[in-house]
């Protein structure tokens, strides 16, 4: 079994929600852990998706939700005293964001926005189809990003010709767009960004040169919010195979703490001695016999022992169902 299966995914995930800006080690503002995970390290609280869709408070002390979505909605940003997630689409061709009370779940605003009619704006894992969304916070407001990726669902071979004349095989259509949400008295809008836009420039996972913690060897990878830094070492295991055994630092180079896990990374974050991660689904044989699965969670560890505190079941980004033959 490869353990490491999905890694890649997770740090492109970390790379591009730094691009957006919402990791910096001078800055307590809540980030992204992960697409639907949205951890706030300053009020000891995280709000992410479950694998019905609904977003749960969840208190990062002891794992405990405080309220759930009054309907399904995917997290992307605190801003504005507001929690703005992505909400099940009125019809196809559209999209809506709530704008949801952080404290109590109450949603205050509903807005909705036209989308092209080719894009599902689903959130919920598809085969041969993903929707994707995220959002920054900036001085002028809300912005939000969608891309939807569409490939045609059937067991035969598709070759097409691409505009450079090449043969590609399956071919994937890629659609791609911005919001703005304006605020107007008690009211908002999305307003769609007409002009080229880009993202700001990624951050690597992995620590640059000039960025490492001196006299500590190894790969040296950033939190999310930038506040730490973690190193792995494989190390044998009868069921696994090979383990990892990580070691987390403060920017200082003090060692917080370690955590054994079958995967070498993860997203995370540190909060008051919690090791906060976004872990990935595996499976495993026990020693009788039997096969064990652990799905997608969002995990509470305590650093000092390196033993869960707590975990909560979350939405899995992938889709894992049936295809066609």
């Amino acid at each position: 079994m490869a353990l490491n299966k999905g890694t890649d995914i997770m740090i492109r995930t970390i790379t591009f929600l730094a691009a957006l800006g919402l990791a910096s080690a001078s800055n307590a503002a809540p980030v992204v852990l992960s697409p639907g995970v949205l951890v706030d390290v300053e009020g000891d609280r995280a709000f992410a998706v479950d694998p019905s869709g609904f977003t749960q408070y969840i208190e990062l002390g002891n794992g405990a939700a405080r309220w759930v979505s009054p309907e399904t909605a995917y997290p992307l940003v605190l801003a504005d005293g507001f929690l703005v997630a992505l909400a099940a689409p009125d019809w196809p061709g559209s999209a809506v964001v709530l704008l949801l009370n952080p404290s109590s779940g109450e949603i205050i605003d509903r807005v909705s926005f036209d989308l092209p009619e080719t894009v599902a704006a689903n959130f919920f894992p598809k085969p041969k189809r993903k929707f994707e969304a995220s959002a920054v916070d900036t001085p002028e407001g809300v912005r939000i990003f969608w891309r939807h990726e569409f490939r045609e669902l059937r067991g035969a071979v598709i070759v097409e010709t691409d505009q450079n004349g090449d043969e590609v095989i399956n071919p994937i259509t890629i659609e791609t767009g911005a919001f703005d949400l304006v605020r107007d008295q008690n009211r908002h809008y999305a307003v769609p960004v007409r002009t080229a836009f880009s993202q700001p420039p990624a951050l690597t996972v992995a620590l640059n040169d000039n960025e490492r913690l001196a006299d500590i060897s190894g790969t040296q990878l950033r939190a999310a919010d930038n506040r730490h830094v973690q190193t792995f070492q494989a190390l044998p295991h009868d069921t696994f195979g090979q383990i990892y055994q990580w070691s987390v630092f403060d920017r200082t180079g003090e060692r917080k703490g370690g955590y054994t896990s079958p995967y070498s990374r993860a997203p995370f974050v540190v909060d008051d001695g919690t090791l906060v991660i976004r872990d990935q689904p595996f499976g495993y044989a026990e020693a009788n016999g039997s096969w064990t699965e652990r799905g997608t969670r969002l995990v509470g560890i305590n650093l000092a022992s390196g033993t869960e505190r707590w975990s909560f079941p979350v939405l899995d980004q992938e889709y894992r169902g049936p295809l066609p033959p």
